[in-house]
């Protein structure tokens, strides 16, 4: 999104004396309510998602294979990713904004009409955080660390906030970024030693989009979900990706996802994904609310490159779900995935409807988010992927 950066056009006199307002201008207040919050910036497709995070969710290298007619050994389940991509985005902006958030929880060490500025020596560590009026309504943020002495401090993450017609704390339109290896260099327990996060946001209470753009991170996997606590090092490889999260309370929402993601299957159908190497997934994810208060949600993905080896082209899938309310965990109604030739034949696949094995009362596919695809007719494969999972554009949903 484009931030409207309103740069001073009157004296600094002037500007205060028209601020110390409680939601922006100048002031502590107004200070406050412009630093930067994990509960404002965390993807909360469900309600637990705005919530520190614990343990990271990801999915385990097992859990994928499921063996069906014809060879067809990879069923990995939609939602299932859907969810992994959320919690570690969300896990990676904590990495830095809960350093934040328990710096701000302190008096200030410096603190002015246009900027309050937090420090902090710990473990050999110093930290500061400044949040500075930079407009009318517009603030910057930027957060460094480093071993302790170090001068200047190296900067981990910097952001703008513009709250123009914003009241409520933390709310507005801005940017972040994050770079993941200087905050390694000062914390090194977080893992991530490279790449960068940047993210792109417009949240308030009546909806929130958020963009997030990864380049080259090393992802932190946490070790517990592998056998013997050993993360694979193909896992841990560096990879990118692109997402654009979108949600209206009492309405619905959708997310859009361009990730390298890791099949443990045998996406040839001959031999197991044995080098972990990653596949370039697409996914879109619509729901929302009906009348009766219930969620209906569907989920379309498509894999290709990475171990795919020919006849093998792409892979399809889609996944239908519902949830008995907002933010609620939805459970499948239907799911289909299928290997196709580059002609888009159907070289083999499986599709459930119902269900029942894991819950009676799944619900087939809602007809309001078009055709479903099937395994024997590939005209009716979802064709509408975006052309961009960075432009800050939330796919439609119905009722939007």
């Amino acid at each position: 999104m484009n931030v409207r950066t309103l740069f001073l056009a009157a004296p600094l006199a002037v500007v205060l004396a028209c601020g110390g307002s409680t939601s922006t201008g100048t002031g502590s207040d107004a200070l406050n309510a412009a630093t930067p919050s994990f509960g404002a910036l965390s993807l909360d497709q469900i309600a637990t998602d705005t919530a520190a995070p614990t343990a990271a969710l990801v999915a385990d290298l097992g859990s994928t294979q499921m063996m069906g007619p014809g060879g067809f050994a990879c069923h990995p389940h939609l939602f299932m990713r859907e969810r992994e991509v959320v919690e570690r985005v969300n896990r990676h902006i904590y990495k830095v904004l809960k350093n934040v958030e328990k710096l701000i929880a302190k008096i200030p060490a410096n603190e002015t009409e246009i900027s309050r500025t937090w420090t902090k020596t710990e473990a050999g560590v110093d930290v500061a955080f400044t949040v500075k009026l930079t407009g009318i309504n517009t603030y910057s943020w930027e957060f460094a660390a480093g071993s302790t002495g170090t001068t200047p401090l190296p900067v981990v993450m910097t952001g703008v906030i513009d709250r123009t017609g914003y009241t409520g704390k933390h709310e507005g339109e801005g940017t972040m970024h994050v770079d993941f290896a200087t905050l390694n260099a000062a914390f090194p327990n977080e893992r991530v030693a490279q790449g960068t996060l940047h993210v792109d946001f417009k949240v308030s209470a009546a909806a929130r989009k958020i963009t997030v753009v990864a380049d080259g991170i090393a992802w932190d996997m946490d070790p517990r979900h592998f056998d013997n606590a050993v993360v694979p090092a193909a896992l841990s490889a560096p990879r990118s990706g692109a997402y654009v999260y979108f949600r209206e309370p009492g309405k619905g929402g959708s997310l859009k996802i361009q990730d390298q993601m890791v099949f443990a299957c045998g996406m040839d159908n001959r031999v197991e994904n044995l080098a972990l190497v990653p596949a370039d997934a697409r996914m879109v994810s619509r729901w929302y609310k009906a009348a009766d208060g219930t969620v209906h949600g569907r989920s379309d993905g498509l894999i290709q490159g990475g171990n795919l080896v020919a006849p093998v082209a792409s892979i399809v899938g889609v996944t239908c779900h519902n949830a008995s309310a907002e933010q609620h965990m939805p459970t499948e109604g239907f799911w289909l995935m299928k290997a196709e030739d580059a002609a888009g034949a159907t070289i083999t696949g499986l599709a459930f409807s119902s269900m029942s094995l894991l819950d009676t009362a799944a619900a087939p596919c809602d007809a309001r988010f078009g055709e479903v695809p099937n395994l024997n007719d590939n005209a009716k494969d979802f064709k509408g992927w975006p052309d961009s999972y960075s432009d800050n554009t939330p796919f439609p949903f119905p009722g939007m």
